[in-house]
């Protein structure tokens, strides 16, 4: 769900028509707060993918990935660079 005015009023986010997505966890970058980042998971849990979002969570760009993600960082000065451990235990940049 996102809210627009402070949790007033919710829409239901469908990123995915027709498929139901699991969203393990998100994250917000800390030098522009319009770019977030979902972490979603297939229910069979052997697909993961992230939702881009460059407009506050209006609209989101999937990029499916071939990792496990555990935490994301971002860059602190570049905005498009993130930072990923992976559940296996080995560091990744995107």
């Amino acid at each position: 769900f996102r809210s627009s005015d402070f949790g007033t009023l919710y829409t239901k986010l469908n990123l995915q028509p027709g498929i139901a997505t699991v969203i393990d966890n998100f994250y917000i970058c800390p030098t522009n707060k319009k770019k977030i980042i979902l972490v979603s998971s297939s229910h069979n849990d052997r697909d993961q993918s992230l939702f881009i979002s460059t407009d506050e969570g209006a609209t989101f760009q999937k990029q499916p990935i071939t990792f496990f993600v555990e935490t994301l960082l971002f860059h602190p000065k570049e905005e498009d660079k993130v930072l990923a451990y992976t559940k296996e235990g080995k560091v990744k940049l995107e």
